[in-house]
């Protein structure tokens, strides 16, 4: 074993550890009924995407942290093959030229970030639901339109707060749920990117965001945003389509929280700056975990430039697929590798 994390430590960009497990019982028991995950399961599958990822060329660095392959192996409910296929596609969007601005060098100090954290832009209620789930809170009519690529800079507290989130081993299990409140919300901070850009993200957010999608909110819904809403709500996949609720209410009235979980500027009765306060601590506190990320390297020369700008249209072929490699060899000179297995069943003694 200690032989094998060390080799594996040459790809990873976080310490490369073995995994013990630390969840309750009550998680366990969650964790096995509604994602299959047993003991047995969780060490093979890990050690097959450390080892898929070591012959994988095309990936030059990544983590490779039990925690990391975690995340990834419980949102796609152990396939080893949608998992891999979610890996890789996340790391193009991260280092592809299409994301490239929101998604690599993560930085909280970055212009704006963290004073949109402290307006409430983006708010994680503090308090789990009845299922045990924390609710992610948008405040849209706080997307300043003034704000130099305020997109940008909502995707990368987006993205923030979702990387610390999804690090927790009981949101990875659990999920989220999501409250997108409108009111007050103008067409222009609705259309903070185009309608193509918002799909082109919208269908790579679909295999790259790796958190369970539990439930989506839409508060005080007036007639400009319906067009948007139906938009995205017709290319969503159908499960996530059902998960949808639409309320012309605002937070306090439409009771998906209690009271005791809305901050106060909202009807509710906790400070907002209590609430954003520790969260800024935290990702400050975070500011070397994230500098390592400018660390995670894929080899762009092994994919077509369609993968690279992210292209809505390359999304229909999985990235290891044979065509996709074969194209890739007869351009390269060489197989890409890292796919011999890749789409074996998991086998359990």
């Amino acid at each position: 074993m200690a032989n094998d994390l060390k080799r594996y430590q040459t790809k990873s960009i976080t310490p490369v550890d073995e995994y013990v497990c630390t969840l309750s019982n009550e998680l366990q028991k969650v964790a096995a009924n509604e994602i299959r995950e047993t003991e047995k399961i969780r060490m093979h599958s890990i050690k097959a995407l450390r080892d898929w990822v070591m012959e994988n060329q095309r990936i030059i660095k990544c983590r490779l942290d039990s925690v990391a392959l975690l995340k990834v192996l419980r949102v796609k409910k152990f396939s080893i093959p949608l998992a891999q296929e979610a890996i890789e596609r996340q790391l193009l969007f991260r280092e592809g030229l299409y994301g490239y601005d929101f998604y690599s060098n993560i930085d909280p100090l970055k212009p704006h970030v963290m004073e949109m954290l402290e307006k409430g832009l983006i708010t994680v209620l503090p308090k789990r639901d009845e299922n045990k789930r924390l609710t992610i809170y948008i405040r849209w009519e706080l997307m300043d339109p003034a704000i130099p690529e305020i997109g940008n800079v909502f995707l990368s507290l987006a993205t923030i707060l979702l990387e610390l989130l999804i690090d927790d081993e009981e949101n990875q299990i659990r999920g989220f749920n999501y409250i997108f409140d409108l009111s007050g919300a103008s067409l222009k901070q609705l259309m903070i990117f185009p309608i193509d850009v918002w799909f082109k993200i919208g269908k790579n957010c679909e295999k790259t965001i790796l958190n369970r999608h539990k439930a989506f909110h839409f508060l005080n819904v007036h007639p400009s945003a319906m067009f948007l809403i139906k938009f995205f709500m017709k290319h969503m996949p159908e499960k996530l389509r059902k998960r949808v609720k639409l309320y012309s209410t605002n937070l306090t009235e439409s009771g998906i929280v209690p009271l005791d979980n809305i901050p106060i500027e909202y009807g509710g009765t906790i400070p907002l700056k209590s609430i954003t306060d520790e969260w800024k601590e935290l990702i400050l506190s975070k500011k070397e975990f994230f500098a390592n990320y400018n660390n995670i390297k894929i080899n762009q020369a092994l994919y077509p430039q369609n993968y690279l700008e992210c292209s809505v249209d390359s999304l229909k072929i999985p990235v290891n697929h044979l065509d996709f490699n074969n194209d890739i060899k007869s351009k390269s000179g060489y197989a890409s590798g890292g796919i011999i297995g890749s789409f074996r069943k998991l086998e359990i003694d």
